[in-house]
């Protein structure tokens, strides 16, 4: 990011830009950080940093150039993460039984877990960013967008075709469930719209069947998906729809 090298009086607008520039640098571009990015620029991994795409209030996630395309790179706040939050989507599971409960460590297990997650959605055949790398803190991802435009969220464009993208949805959870995953988030903020098809994204927090709340955190997907669609006048029976997932 451009840093200002001498003071400046700027107009009201810019100045605020800037400020919300330099707060968002401050918080997510410490120097473990850069020098993460940095190594990944040295890989040739990504070739820059382009521009945040999301920002969220555990982590962002930028577009990253590359010699042939694009990635998304996305950070995880280590001060400003809600890390009792995570704790409890990981405590209970049995791939971070062994992780450490400071700030630092839980974020870097965050990451990882992330990263695995997404690699079991993907070989489950549930459309996910394929992943590329992680670090630390630090996640590497495809760029799911057209020419370098990140798709939208299912929330931010709604459902075109609401039966069937909802369908398709309910689809992958069945999928997940049969592989003993549940996303534990899934709402129309973590669905991004690639070519008209759902793209799930945000896989942090799924956990496997035998944490002690998968059960709750699928019920809670259920019912906040089917909420969303019934306002576009798709009816689905929670029980009906559940009793479907767990057959």
């Amino acid at each position: 990011m451009a840093r200002r090298l001498w003071k400046k009086k700027l107009p009201a607008r810019e100045d605020k830009q800037y400020k919300e520039a330099q707060k968002l640098e401050s918080s997510v571009f410490d120097v473990r950080t850069l020098q993460l990015l940095s190594n990944y620029i040295k890989k040739k991994i990504v070739k820059s940093i382009d521009y945040p795409v999301a920002t969220g209030k555990e982590a962002d996630v930028f577009r990253a150039s590359t010699e042939t395309g694009y990635l998304a790179v996305k950070i995880y706040r280590i001060e400003t993460s809600n890390f009792q939050k995570m704790q409890d989507y990981m405590i209970g599971d049995s791939r971070f039984s062994d992780i450490k409960k400071n700030k630092r460590d839980i974020v870097f297990a965050w990451t990882k877990k992330e990263f695995r997650n997404l690699s079991l959605f993907e070989s489950i055949g549930v459309r996910v960013p394929k992943p590329v790398a992680f670090k630390k803190n630090v996640l590497i991802m495809e760029f799911v967008g057209e020419e370098g435009v990140p798709d939208s969220t299912l929330k931010e464009m709604g459902a075109e075709t609401p039966e069937k993208t909802l369908e398709t949805v309910l689809g992958f959870v069945k999928a997940l469930y049969k592989h003993n995953l549940v996303h534990a988030d899934l709402s129309e903020y973590n669905i991004l719209m690639h070519d008209g098809e759902p793209c799930i994204i945000d896989v942090g927090q799924a956990v496997l069947l035998n944490h002690p709340k998968s059960e709750d955190f699928l019920e809670r997907d259920i019912r906040t998906l089917l909420k969303y669609f019934g306002k576009y006048g798709v009816e689905r029976d929670e029980g009906e729809v559940l009793k479907w997932i767990r057959d």
